[in-house]
């Protein structure tokens, strides 16, 4: 991890200010990011935001396809790529630098309307997806048996009411490749971090991961976030009910959804305890006992 500017690579700092003119400073962001560099730079041609990778970095694919689906985003739904340079085997994107905060997702939140706003502009945008060189949700889900896996392997690390469903599960999570498959470009990764909140203003940040889905996934990834903000499962998925194009997803689809995706969680947090899956296996377990009783 190069942790300020200057412990970036001569030739990369090098190639950056042939498009920016000189950096004089490098603001970090406040919340944690997967690239090796980022930092918002100071330059004589104005502030940017810059992220960086190694190109051995094993997610520096996720920055290349970013670098490609930005170009078809439409500039006030997501910051423009300025420019790309590779160099001293590092990738580095700049992007606008555009104001605003992290969305607030806890109850009561002024932002949740804005943000359920931003879902229906998002899916109306993004509907056909442009093409682009990235697998579908279908593809992502397809052949996982995460619950099958829980069960043989890691029974006794599950709750009793998983454990008496896990056949349930299992069936819900082979439901879903097809269940989620859909013409819209999904962010699949919407967290408030990822949300930035200017006045009545948001734009998504962070398209490193997006795929072909349903035009109601990214609600159904919000709704586990807003639990982990603090909202029961219930109130979660009142909120989602005011974003219009959720109201007309089947209760199967969802509940596919939810058991694939929190599968993958809990299996990680299994295989590698850990603060983050541990949270997240317990959030997406939450919305699945609402859900199935």
């Amino acid at each position: 991890m190069a942790d300020t500017w200057k412990q970036l690579p001569d030739a990369l700092r090098v190639s950056i200010e042939a498009r920016t003119g000189a950096v004089t400073a490098a603001v970090p962001p406040a919340v944690g990011t997967v690239s090796d560099f980022a930092a918002n730079l100071e330059t004589a041609r104005g502030r940017v935001f810059c992220k960086a990778v190694r190109e051995d970095n094993p997610k520096a694919w996720m920055h290349h396809l970013e670098s490609v689906v930005n170009s078809v985003l439409p500039p006030d739904i997501a910051p423009r790529l300025l420019w790309k340079a590779e160099a001293g085997g590092w990738l580095a994107l700049g992007f606008e630098h555009v104001p605003g905060r992290h969305a607030d997702l806890s109850p009561g939140s002024a932002d949740l309307p804005l943000v359920a706003r931003t879902l229906e502009v998002l899916a109306g945008t993004l509907t056909p997806a442009p093409p682009l060189r990235a697998f579908s949700l279908a593809d992502r889900w397809s052949g996982h048996d995460f619950w099958h896996t829980l069960g043989s392997r890691y029974r006794d690390r599950l709750d009793p009411w998983t454990v008496a469903r896990l056949d349930t599960l299992a069936l819900a999570e082979q439901e879903a490749p097809d269940l989620i498959d859909g013409r819209t470009l999904v962010h699949t990764d919407l967290t408030g971090p990822n949300l930035l909140v200017d006045g009545t203003a948001v734009r998504v940040v962070d398209w490193a991961f997006p795929a072909p889905g349903a035009a109601w996934a990214d609600t159904a990834y919000l709704v586990i976030r807003l639990i982990e903000a603090g909202h029961t499962p219930e109130h979660a998925e009142r909120w989602a009910d005011s974003v219009p194009l959720w109201r007309a997803t089947p209760d199967r689809s969802v509940t596919a959804f939810g058991a694939i995706l929190t599968g993958l969680w809990t299996l990680r947090a299994a295989e590698t305890p850990g603060r983050q899956w541990d949270a997240l296996s317990s959030h997406g377990l939450a919305w699945l006992r609402h859900r199935l009783g």
